[in-house]
């Protein structure tokens, strides 16, 4: 593996600092834009309509200070909305919040920060999100976005902002039980990037792929101590889950510019082809017990099944509502299983024999929460998520879903593996 990507550990370039520098504040269909779509006009309209689930996170764009935080359950206007200042002459506004905004006045604010939740508070027909984006009073959002689009709250928004910076620098912890206490240490190594994903390669810990200046970048243990490899290979994924097949480099499915890539490494370096599957959401591989690979993916709020059969990739709908914050696990049978957080619950989703079925587990999570899940056997997923800057375990104990908390920090994305041998499993994030 070494060989594979060591020899490209110079030259890559970095992309441009103000491009894809704010991220989606929200998940959902874009179905106006500002003047409106062509199917229904709307001059007066200035901003940018994602139409999402009532209740699921808002979150702010980008590093600024709330100048306006008005709460309005009335019928006109913006109803309960937030507008935040930030750096260069850009505001952002996000209107028809459901309860009054979590964030007040004055209040500084840091990008992927919680500051509401979607709904239809003032002049709306419909939970949905009003985003307007704005440079020195100039409405710019038209730049960014399409009527029709589908968008992922937390991915990068895809058009420029001069003077602001796009990568904010995160530092990979490793999260573990050491003694009879979970502990929270760094691994020293930094990605500019939250979009990275982790894989347990047989080395003892897990290893991590990133996306970092439009490449794939791998962090490691190398003689006993943690290095971060560019793997040559040019990508600019949006999501990106990793799996062990048994061969020397992990295999990967990524979702790069609206399509679903597969990833690979050979003694000839990494390379990626088209799976032929367009999609825009988040994605989760896991691999089942013939040693294939399948993945489920989040597209508009709804979950798909991705499988290979016939030397082509397949996709097909499991009619199920699936949230911003998933992860597939395989625990037998011949489909995955999938945790996820809908309406401020932590569900199941697997399938039976004729039919996709979703149950509550009843354990409550907090807004803007991120999920990993994984088998350590025993029949039931163990879930970790990161609530409010802390890190959970939910497992089945005594019969029922359990939530108890590890008494360690953890914000941003997170990443769990499990390395066998009845261990504790190990957590890694990017905050």
């Amino acid at each position: 593996m070494l060989g594979i990507i060591a020899t490209t550990l110079l030259g890559a370039s970095q992309a441009r600092a103000d491009y894809a520098a704010m991220m989606q504040p929200a998940s959902g269909r874009v179905t106006y834009v500002v003047g409106g779509c062509p199917s229904d006009p709307r001059p007066t309209h200035m901003g940018i309509d994602i139409a999402g689930s009532a209740g699921s996170p808002i979150v702010a764009a980008y590093d600024g200070v709330v100048t306006t935080s008005v709460v309005n359950f009335g019928t006109t206007g913006y109803g309960n909305h937030v507008i935040i200042t930030h750096a260069s002459g850009y505001t952002t506004l996000y209107a028809h919040m459901q309860q009054a905004p979590a964030v007040a006045l004055n209040q500084t604010v840091t990008k992927g920060q919680t500051i509401g939740l979607v709904g239809n508070t003032g002049n709306s027909f419909g939970a949905h999100l009003h985003f307007e984006l704005k440079r020195s009073g100039a409405n710019i959002a038209n730049q960014g976005y399409s009527c029709g689009q589908t968008v992922t709250r937390g991915y990068p928004i895809p058009m420029d902002f001069p003077g602001l910076q796009s990568n904010t620098t995160r530092t990979i912890h490793e999260t573990a039980v050491h003694g009879s206490a979970w502990k929270k240490m760094s691994t020293g190594q930094q990605i500019p990037s939250s979009v990275f994903t982790t894989v347990n390669m047989g080395t003892g810990w897990g290893d991590i792929l990133s996306i970092s200046g439009g490449y794939l970048w791998h962090t490691l243990v190398s003689g006993g101590r943690w290095v971060t490899l560019n793997s040559g290979l040019a990508l600019n994924a949006t999501s990106l889950s990793a799996v062990h097949v048994g061969q020397a480099s992990p295999q990967i499915l990524a979702v790069e510019d609206g399509r679903l890539m597969h990833v690979w490494g050979d003694s000839n370096g990494w390379h990626k082809g088209w799976t032929g599957i367009s999609t825009t959401g988040k994605v989760s591989a896991v691999v089942m017990a013939d040693n294939s690979i399948q993945a489920m993916i989040n597209q508009g709020g709804t979950l798909y099944q991705v499988w290979t059969g016939g030397g082509a990739w397949h996709i097909g709908s499991t009619g199920q509502p699936v949230g911003d914050a998933f992860e597939a696990v395989y625990m037998g049978g011949s489909a995955p299983q999938v945790m996820t957080v809908l309406n401020g619950q932590l569900h199941q989703i697997w399938a039976t024999s004729t039919q996709w079925v979703t149950m509550s587990t009843g354990i409550a999570i907090a807004p803007g929460a991120t999920l990993s899940a994984l088998n350590m056997g025993g029949g039931w997923p163990q879930v970790f998520t990161a609530e409010a800057g802390n890190l959970y375990q939910t497992a089945v104990m005594n019969g029922g879903w359990t939530r108890m908390a590890t008494g360690t920090q953890a914000s941003g994305p997170i990443d769990a593996v499990y390395l066998g041998g009845g261990q504790q499993p190990r957590v890694y994030t990017a905050d």
